[in-house]
């Protein structure tokens, strides 16, 4: 039955003069994937006038019968607008087409080429249905974009060993800062595909603390060295007698000193320590005798009788008898001899 009906509408047709153009069809409609109704449509006929099973959803121009005759009308495939862009991490070597990256709002699974224009064309246009717009539509047009590469601004205190900062970039050389001090600076990239983008870094110094030990001098001499190898103390002018205030500066921009202790520097009056030198000389001896005055030792218990004869004994005679008895004997040798030879 659809045969006899398909062949009477097309000796109709056949009898009426058309050509198919855009001014012939009366409906437009938009792919949308589901199948398109015209009204009051019985059937459906393809532009080859081959009766369809069901109403048509894919792109095309079809027959639609109509109780007021037949209507052509057009499904017209989707735009899909594509987005290209630069692929950053392309690098020479890598195929052509890896260069670049598409990304469009529909949920397609299409794949682009590059015809022999230079332009980007989808390999797959799902039948028809869809138009796939590029946006650059040619390579020339993409705009290379490298990577910026860049590290927050950042604070260290000085080390011995060197400070380092580090890109997180594989294969990127760390920067090295061996003193103390700001700096701006920068990664050494390849500028053909990355952006170094500069940075600033300050390396504080180090703190040393200091206890040193406290310093004079008298009114009129001369300072003591103030300066080392690492630092140097100045004090707070004046020459008189009194307190003085000291302080420390880096010969290296590496450290930073701060004093703990003996960081008054007294310069002292030699009249005042004259005083006390003399009022220490009158006391010293006193404190001498008291320190370093022997203990007297204890006399044995002797007769009742001898202690009576020795209290007697007037101050200054000599009260050894052994002693006299030698010496007279002496001398009364001396005496005979001397007459001996005189005789």
């Amino acid at each position: 039955m659809k045969r006899l009906i398909g062949v009477i509408f097309a000796l109709i047709v056949a009898c009426i003069p058309m050509r198919i153009q855009a001014q012939d069809v009366s409906l437009s409609f938009e792919y949308t994937g589901q199948k398109i109704e015209v009204e009051d449509a019985r059937m459906y006929y393809s532009t080859d006038f081959e009766l369809l099973d069901e109403v048509p959803s894919d792109c095309g121009i079809y027959i639609a019968i109509t109780s007021n005759g037949p209507k052509y009308y057009e499904i017209k495939p989707k735009d899909v607008e594509v987005s290209v862009s630069y692929n950053k991490d392309w690098r020479f070597g890598d195929p052509e087409i890896e260069k670049y990256v598409c990304e469009c709002k529909e949920d397609l699974n299409f794949k682009f080429m590059i015809n022999m224009n230079d332009e980007f064309e989808a390999e797959n246009d799902y039948n028809g249905n869809y138009h796939f717009v590029f946006s650059p539509s040619k390579t020339t047009d993409v705009k290379v974009e490298k990577t910026r590469v860049t590290h927050p601004d950042v604070e260290y205190v000085y080390n011995e060993q060197g400070t380092y900062i580090y890109s997180m970039i594989h294969g990127v050389e760390p920067i090295k800062f061996t003193d103390a001090g700001e700096y701006t600076v920068s990664f050494d990239l390849d500028e053909a595909y990355y952006e170094s983008v500069p940075f600033n870094v300050t390396i504080l110094p180090k703190t040393v603390q200091l206890k040193l030990v406290k310093q004079t001098k008298f009114v009129g001499e001369k300072d003591p060295v103030f300066e080392n190898e690492n630092y140097i103390l100045t004090r707070e002018p004046g020459e008189e007698a009194g307190d003085y205030k000291l302080t420390v500066q880096s010969k290296s921009k590496n450290y930073r000193y701060e004093l703990l202790s003996g960081d008054v520097f007294t310069i002292l009056d030699r009249r005042e320590n004259e005083t006390l030198k003399k009022s220490y000389i009158k006391e010293e001896p006193k404190k001498q005798e008291e320190v370093k005055k022997p203990e007297e030792p204890k006399k044995q218990d002797e007769p009742k009788h001898e202690d009576k004869k020795q209290s007697k004994v007037p101050t200054g005679v000599i009260v050894n008898t052994s002693i006299n008895f030698t010496l007279l004997s002496l001398s009364v040798a001396g005496i005979v001899f001397v007459r001996k030879r005189m005789n």
